[in-house]
């Protein structure tokens, strides 16, 4: 057990690795935020291996900390980067007032 939890960690830690050069270099905001996302993944599977390899269930909290953060700031990220400018963009029916009244 001790040879495959080695080079599990051994991969993820290469994996780490070029996320952070993802992360580093981009070249967009969405790209970065995928990065980070995929980091808190490799993360979350590098502690994983760790309780499968000292059999304890010290980390469980640990991992589910690490999940909940990793969907909130994705959650975030989206909500963010989807925010469109309402100026910019023409509305459906011209005639409709912003407050999404009749207009009358």
């Amino acid at each position: 057990m001790g040879v495959v939890t080695d080079l599990a960690l051994g991969i993820l830690l290469v994996a780490a690795l070029l996320v952070v050069v993802r992360l580093v270099r981009g070249p967009t905001t969405l790209d970065r935020a995928a990065a980070a996302d995929v980091f808190v993944a490799v993360l979350l599977c590098g502690v994983a291996v760790l309780v499968a390899r000292r059999g304890s269930t010290v980390f469980v909290p640990v991992l589910l900390a690490l999940s909940l953060l990793g969907f909130a700031s994705s959650v975030a990220v989206v909500r963010f980067l989807g925010r469109e400018d309402p100026a910019r963009e023409p509305r459906e029916h011209p005639d409709e007032t912003p407050s999404g009244g009749s207009g009358s």
